[in-house]
């Protein structure tokens, strides 16, 4: 049987889903890509609570080897030109731009989702096989979606700053803006009245972000809420179509599960879907992480390659 782990934010618990994969999305653990193209499910035919003991006693292993590619300074640099330019015309006004640092190496998945669960307490821990016998494994601090009882949650994340006394920018501030304003004009669209919570500073692993909740009911299905917002303009841009088309120029890798969302998926009348961000996929030789930021007029190319080498070091520390 196909196994996820996960351990939710703020939470002591570390579960586990086992069962059989299914293509597109059933009860159980979700994950989807970026383009919401590819889905698979892990049903839940056997659910538990585990204690680290019992954690370390498993076996998780990719079932596949690679030959993945770091992205190159200079491919990064043309993908920031292109956005940079975008922006300039009026096209968009945000994009995030993301790349990959792959590390030939034969990882321990669990002992690195372990050591994830206690170093970052505040996030979402997971690690899922998928159907291409690779592994994917993170500790994110965006919550796309959690449901419980009719009651709805998600919220707005965005900006970066690398130390808590640093003050918060314009620049910083103009993001988490594009970020919630879309969320919530999304939301209005399907008749929902949400519910916006104070901003606030949170910590991300080596980073901090900016942060609003949005709290709201609703009676539409769970999945369908989660689809209308995903991706949200914090992993895409703004405006969200205009953004994409400009990545799929920027870009020259695909993103695969990077960016896309996942998570315990109608699990005892509970959801709680993650955003796929501070993530790696892990090969039988390789680990390849996934990290980005968002390019707005304000950026500046080292700013943000050196924002994207903080990033990358909530895996890489562990390795």
């Amino acid at each position: 049987m196909a196994k996820a782990l996960y351990k939710l934010a703020n939470s002591a618990s570390i579960n586990i889903i086992e069962g059989e994969f299914v293509k597109g999305i059933e009860p159980g653990f979700i994950f989807a890509d970026f383009s919401g193209n590819e889905q698979f499910t892990i049903q839940a035919n056997k659910r538990s609570k585990l204690s680290v003991d019992e954690v370390n006693r498993l076996s998780i292993k990719a079932t596949t080897s690679t030959e993945w590619e770091t992205t190159s300074k200079e491919d990064y640099d043309f993908g920031f030109t292109i956005i940079k330019n975008e922006i300039d015309h009026k096209h968009i006004s945000k994009a995030i731009l993301s790349r990959k640092k792959v590390i030939d190496l034969s990882v321990n998945a669990i002992q690195l989702f372990l050591d994830l669960c206690a170093s970052y307490p505040d996030s979402h821990i997971f690690l899922t096989e998928t159907l291409a016998g690779d592994l994917w494994i993170g500790a994110t601090p965006e919550t796309l979606l959690s449901e419980f009882n009719g009651v709805f949650e998600t919220m707005s994340l965005a900006g970066t700053k690398k130390e808590l006394e640093t003050p918060w920018t314009e620049k910083e501030y103009e993001e988490q803006r594009i970020v919630t304003n879309s969320i919530i004009g999304e939301l209005y669209k399907v008749n929902v009245d949400p519910q916006l919570k104070d901003l606030e500073t949170v910590k991300a692993g080596a980073v901090y972000h900016l942060r609003n909740r949005i709290i709201f009911n609703c009676q539409y299905p769970t999945i369908d809420v989660a689809q209308a917002l995903h991706p949200t303009p914090a992993i895409s841009g703004y405006p969200k179509n205009q953004a994409i088309a400009t990545i799929k120029i920027a870009e020259n890798h695909s993103r695969n599960y990077y960016c896309g969302f996942g998570g315990p998926y109608n699990q005892n009348g509970l959801t709680h879907l993650f955003v796929n961000l501070r993530c790696a996929s892990i090969s039988q030789n390789q680990i390849c992480l996934y990290v980005g930021g968002g390019i707005t007029k304000r950026s500046k190319l080292e700013e943000e390659w050196e924002e994207c080498e903080k990033k990358a070091k909530s895996i890489l520390n562990f390795l």
